[in-house]
């Protein structure tokens, strides 16, 4: 998945690099992902988890460590 085509998917979303956020929040890494998205950054939930799930990609919803909302990790 390129971020050029994830944000075609997600216009509204802000889309981070886990690479650039683990850097300096090492609870963010994950070795078999490459994005990132914040519950707080997303505009409507509901909608960026519909689809993803109608373009099939891989994705898993975790709990933050820092605030009581999830993020998304993309690989």
């Amino acid at each position: 998945m390129t971020y050029s085509k994830l944000k075609s998917i997600l216009p509204n979303d802000e889309i981070h690099y886990l690479s650039d956020v683990s850097s300096d929040q090492p609870e963010y890494t994950s070795d078999n992902h490459t994005y990132i998205l914040f519950e707080y950054t997303i505009d409507y939930w509901t909608d960026t988890i519909n689809r993803l799930d109608s373009s099939g990609i891989d994705y898993s919803i975790l709990p933050d460590p820092h605030v009581d909302l999830n993020y998304i990790l993309i690989k």
